[in-house]
């Protein structure tokens, strides 16, 4: 050990160039011995901590009980109250703190005894740890999550099925037909809201399908209304001619509340949020004010607030994630590096226009669908021959089934409904070449409807098969190698079950 570092007669180069921090202490509770890495733990030039009392590396909140645990351990060192594993805080030469693994050991010498104290940081063990148990907690909640929107999506499946029924009546009197308009509108927002609740259930997967923007924005803009404070107006232009998007709606909505939430805290005093939504065709060679935008037809979104703004210094770190010129817990640092993450991973563009004193306006452009576009040719398709179809309908909810079967003769189907999956694949053993598709439930007892997919294409490889889920989990590129064509997620409008339908007849076969 070098002299510099003291010496209490310890093999100096094993206790000099050890892992971990290693400090000697005398029965005074001075220092006498440190070495690099301990000095360099707790922030000490090299020989600095040499007669420093050992409570300059504990926070002053913990110092009368570290003082109480030496003096027990000098006293009786084989109960070793302070012994090996116990996690404490240090405090480095700066006054920050930082979580500590302490072990402890007596060493007599020819000058007395002194306790030989081994230190690690285990800052990075308790990230992980933290880390650790939040995925463990997120976990748990998709878990509930998922268990919950299932039944859920069903109650709202049969809200939003017999509403549509009832709305089909031509003798409907008109307040009443504007009183299940209504109804409709609250199931729309009941599922929106069990989408987003679902975001935490979906593994960091994201659920990409047609999105109509201003649908997306419209409801997000009324849930922030009722949550910002009153000081804070949002002025709202949507373009129905904005293109669809291919993407997640559950991302693309936390996309507008990061934004807008940002723009009303950069306005403490309040004032106006404009939101606008509009269509954008890029020509060829035309560029945006970040990366170049390949030419097609884009959707743009601009979020525009006349708080504070930003100077250019903090906009070139805006998107960084952590980063936050903001108050201690008041706020992460995470808003707009999530919003970038969201943006990139659907292929658009995220940019930024900011000055101290004219405010901020985020611009985002994400590029048009052509699997939204094929959706919207689909829909404006004749659906056909529907009456020369015989659909098998699989659900065990005998309301939900009855219901259904209902809408698909509505629709000018015919329909043999089962609420039992072993008891619909006898049926199916009898005669299968009597339907000519198979709308099956995913969540059922005995028998789930991929399960009984399985079966009816091992008979029929050739059967159309639709897979209805109510739980937002069952992931349609997972379902196709079982033979599933298309997944419908609960609770779905008579509209779209039609489409579905008219998709799933024309598409081919997946083996």
């Amino acid at each position: 050990m070098a002299p510099a570092h003291g010496d209490a007669g310890l093999p100096a180069l094993a206790f000099d160039l050890a892992p971990s921090g290693m400090l000697a202490v005398d029965d005074c509770g001075r220092i006498v011995a440190a070495n690099r890495e301990a000095e360099r733990l707790f922030g000490w030039p090299e020989g600095g901590l040499i007669g420093q009392s050992a409570d300059v590396l504990v926070p002053d909140a913990a110092r009368a009980a570290h003082a109480a645990d030496r003096a027990s351990f000098m006293r009786d060192p084989q109960r070793r109250a302070m012994g090996a594993g116990r996690d404490l805080r240090g405090r480095r030469r700066d006054g920050s703190e930082f979580p500590v693994e302490i072990g402890l050991n007596p060493v007599r010498t020819a000058e007395g005894v002194f306790v030989l104290a081994s230190v690690v940081d285990i800052t990075e063990r308790r990230r992980l740890e933290d880390e650790l148990r939040r995925s463990q907690r997120l976990e748990t909640i998709g878990v509930l999550a998922g268990g919950i929107a299932h039944d859920f999506n069903n109650i709202l499946l049969g809200i939003v099925g017999h509403t549509e029924l009832t709305l089909r009546e031509p003798r409907l009197p008109a307040d009443a037909r504007e009183d299940l308009g209504l109804v409709l509108q609250a199931a729309e927002r009941g599922r929106q809201l069990v989408h987003r609740i679902l975001a935490f259930s979906r593994d960091g997967r994201a659920v990409r399908r047609p999105v109509r923007l201003d649908r997306t924005v419209e409801e997000a803009a009324g849930l922030l209304r009722g949550s910002l404070p009153s000081t804070v107006e949002i002025r709202a232009r949507l373009d129905p001619a904005t293109p669809d998007v291919l993407g997640d709606e559950t991302q693309i909505h936390q996309v507008l509340m990061n934004l807008v939430t940002n723009a009303a805290q950069a306005m403490p005093s309040g004032g106006a949020i404009d939101i606008e939504l509009a269509p954008l065709e890029v020509g060829p060679g035309r560029a945006g004010a970040g990366p170049a935008l390949k030419p097609g037809r884009y959707a743009r979104l601009v979020v525009r607030d006349a708080g504070t703004g930003m100077a250019p210094d903090v906009l070139e770190h805006a998107l960084e994630p952590f980063y936050t010129t903001k108050a201690p817990g008041q706020g992460t640092g995470l808003g707009l590096s999530v919003v970038h993450g969201i943006v990139t991973s659907h292929g658009g563009t995220l940019l930024i226009d900011s000055a101290p004193g004219r405010g901020t306006t985020v611009t985002v452009l994400l590029p048009a669908s052509a699997a939204a576009k094929a959706a919207e040719a689909a829909a404006a398709a004749p659906a056909g021959p529907a009456r020369q179809v015989h659909i098998l309908l699989v659900d065990d909810e005998a309301t939900l089934a009855r219901m259904q079967r209902r809408q698909l003769e509505h629709l000018g189907y015919a329909v043999t409904v089962h609420t039992s999956s072993p008891e619909a694949l006898e049926a199916f053993r009898a005669d299968p070449t009597r339907f000519d598709l198979l709308i099956t439930d995913d969540t059922m007892p005995r028998m789930t409807g991929t399960m009984l997919a399985g079966e009816m294409l091992r008979l029929r490889p050739d059967l159309p098969v639709l897979m209805v889920s109510g739980g937002d989990r069952a992931d349609p590129e997972k379902a196709r190698p079982n033979g599933v064509r298309k997944v419908l997620l609960k609770p779905h409008t008579i509209d779209e079950l039609e489409r579905a339908i008219v998709d799933v007849l024309g598409s081919e076969p997946r083996g």
